[in-house]
């Protein structure tokens, strides 16, 4: 699961949402680290977590999500600060593992 403070069921961008927002914000923390998309979230997997317009909408307005100017792809906002050193050592140890099946043949 990506990174998430412990502390944002009080944030102040959280507190506001409504109650799908919320669960579809968590789900897109999830999704995200688990598929590793570096944060990205394409129509299908938005509509995957159970996103709508309506949510999407109020995400971007929160500030949890940037919308990538195509109209309807979106990143979670501050990924990379966030989970980009996590994502680097996954890459990393892929790669290791990579060479060491590659040399085990």
């Amino acid at each position: 699961m990506a990174w998430t403070d412990d502390r944002l069921w009080c944030h102040p961008k959280y507190v506001g949402l409504s109650w799908r927002a919320k669960a579809v914000l968590r789900h897109a923390f999830e999704y995200a680290g688990g598929l590793e998309t570096q944060g990205v979230l394409t129509p299908a997997s938005q509509r995957t977590i159970g996103s709508n317009k309506a949510v999407r909408a109020e995400l971007v307005k929160a500030g949890w999500w940037d919308e990538n100017g195509d109209g309807t792809t979106v990143h979670i906002h501050d990924w990379k600060e966030h989970n980009g050193k996590r994502d680097e050592k996954r890459a990393k140890d892929r790669e290791r593992l990579r060479e060491w099946r590659a040399k085990q043949k």
